[in-house]
């Protein structure tokens, strides 16, 4: 009885984790920053109040406990990087069907390396969101400007992305077992930082916003969507297999959608709204 209890807490936080993070897509396109400058923001404001956290919260990790943890941030961090790069190189559509495909690695990698189970349901589940998703992504992406410069490059960062972001999980699944929520978070969001604030020097994004408005987003973006949405994440996924953890996390681009519908004027055609009937019926 208290494991299912547990178990439906767990994908509760996993589902309202995934709606926070559908929030993300549309801050970076309001940002007064490029999408570089956006993440590191978002990980720098929030990295206060997951000290905060860390120190507060039990059990504390290991060294190597938080090793591997910086290396999840690292993952993150690249993940965001590519991701944001990949849109530049190839079209919308490529770029969000790879990173789509996320949850498909982190099932495989769980299998191979967590031994865990996966059931006929939880596969049915999968494919079912995954068609979701692709449709969803292609009803969207119709009407969408392809850029010219578009080509391998391109999908080689998406898939790459979506590869990361399955390490990045995989490894919250593994140790967030034993660690409390706060310290996972610190400690990955540390790296991820540090990964995003590289990135922009790089490309020579502007880094300072220009209006209290644009800083003002900046700072929520980190206490919602990296402190709430990724804390709520971190506890699911700990508690939960992954395959199931990231069926879930195929919320975001719902959220992302319907928010997209209300503030742009971005309709959902017929076809978008069976994909996105699709992804809730994998979810469910």
């Amino acid at each position: 009885m208290n494991e299912a209890k547990g178990r439906t807490q767990a994908a509760l936080a996993a589902l309202i984790g995934a709606s926070f993070l559908g929030l993300s897509p549309i801050a970076i396109r309001v940002s007064e920053v490029g999408a570089q400058p956006t993440n590191f923001w978002r990980f720098a404001f929030a990295l206060p109040i997951l000290g905060l956290w860390a120190i507060l919260s039990r059990p504390k990790p290991s060294l190597g406990n938080i090793g591997w943890l910086l290396l999840a941030g690292v993952l993150f961090g690249i993940e965001v990087s590519l991701w944001g790069a990949a849109v530049t190189l190839t079209t919308v559509t490529n770029a969000t069907l790879l990173a789509n495909l996320t949850p498909i690695f982190a099932a495989v990698f769980g299998w191979l390396l967590l031994r865990e189970r996966l059931s006929a349901s939880i596969l049915a589940g999968i494919g079912a969101a995954l068609t979701g998703a692709a449709i969803l992504a292609l009803a969207r992406a119709q009407g969408a400007v392809h850029r010219g410069e578009h080509g391998l490059l391109g999908d080689a960062l998406g898939f790459s992305a979506a590869i990361g972001y399955a390490g990045y999980l995989l490894i919250v699944r593994a140790v967030g077992a034993r660690v409390g929520v706060g310290g996972v978070m610190f400690w990955a969001t540390l790296s991820a930082m540090i990964v995003s604030l590289s990135a922009s020097l790089v490309l020579r994004e502007p880094l300072l916003a220009h209006t209290l408005p644009g800083w003002a987003m900046l700072v929520a973006l980190g206490v919602v969507v990296q402190v709430g949405g990724q804390g709520f994440i971190a506890f699911g996924v700990g508690r939960l297999p992954i395959a199931i953890s990231t069926v879930l996390l195929w919320m975001q681009p719902l959220v992302a959608a319907a928010l997209s519908w209300v503030m742009f004027d971005e309709a959902l055609s017929p076809l978008a709204l069976g994909g996105a009937a699709l992804i809730l019926a994998g979810i469910y």
